[in-house]
């Protein structure tokens, strides 16, 4: 006698049945909900004006915003002031980022890979981060001078330490037992941090990263806008001084935009890198 054991047609699948028991606004595409957030914010910003609640002067409407970034665009496209303004800028950010993370990793492996580091360096660090860095903007062009390097400088000071405190905090994760097990087999410290911690702490470190990318964008027109300079954040304090608030925002446009690209940059590497890690559910980079 025999029986045929058969799957029951009305067994649930858990993947489909999970999913359909999350609220609509979960089961969403990304880029469904990115257009509704966005057309709701343009919304609002539209009816504020047209309620005449603030301003035109003060804010100018969607339609006027945009038309400016457009002739912007044109005018970047034609090499004029805005391109040139845009360059500087890009390179002070890009060159800010960099100097950012490598000292912050260095200081970083120091602070968590050593006592030393705990004890004496990073209270002096948690101390630096706590000072008003906005203030330095015009200490540092009165040493280095107007030109591009006072901006990179800014851009590190502000950048860096996000890096510092997530990559010892990615070094300090690492399970005990790993470490333990890498030292039985007689690994040396330097062979148990680059083969084992590091690896484990990228996480963390592309965090810090990612961080710092934007850090990085507002350290370079901080330092445009109080120290001086011929890039965007020049260019931001001039259109607001004229009450071309319309030119200001799409200079904001352009700004967000290098922040954007070196935080995609990082969350690229990271998938690179980081391949065995699950897609976090908020990396605006990837659009499902």
């Amino acid at each position: 006698m025999s029986q045929t054991l058969e799957r029951s047609p009305e067994a649930p699948r858990s993947s489909e049945t999970k999913r359909s028991r999350e609220p609509l606004l979960d089961r969403m595409p990304q880029w469904i909900a990115l257009v509704l957030v966005g057309g709701g914010g343009l919304l609002v910003w539209q009816l504020i004006v047209s309620l005449e609640l603030v301003s035109r002067i003060l804010l100018p409407g969607p339609p006027e915003t945009f038309g400016e970034i457009i002739n912007s665009a044109l005018g970047i496209v034609q090499g004029d002031y805005v391109f040139e303004a845009l360059w500087i800028t890009t390179q002070e950010v890009v060159l800010g980022f960099i100097a950012a993370a490598a000292v912050g990793f260095v200081l970083g492996v120091v602070v968590g890979e050593t006592r030393f580091g705990q004890k004496a360096i990073m209270p002096y660090l948690v101390g630096f981060n706590a000072l008003p860095k906005v203030a330095f903007a015009p200490v540092f062009a009165a040493w280095l001078g107007f030109g591009i390097n006072s901006k990179i400088i800014m851009a590190l000071f502000i950048a860096f330490f996000p890096v510092i405190v997530d990559t010892a905090a990615g070094l300090a994760s690492v399970d005990r037992d790993a470490v333990m097990l890498f030292r039985s087999v007689g690994a040396s410290r330097w062979q148990t941090l680059v083969k084992l911690k590091l690896p484990n702490a990228l996480p963390f470190i592309f965090a810090g990263l990612k961080t710092a990318a934007v850090f990085s964008v507002v350290g370079a027109v901080v330092g445009e806008y109080l120290g001086g300079g011929n890039g965007l954040g020049e260019l931001i304090r001039l259109s607001a001084q004229q009450l071309r608030l319309d030119r200001v925002f799409a200079l904001i446009f352009y700004l967000s935009l290098i922040g954007l690209a070196l935080f995609g940059l990082m969350s690229w590497l990271e998938r690179r890198f980081v391949f065995w890690r699950k897609p976090e559910l908020l990396d605006i980079t990837t659009v499902a």
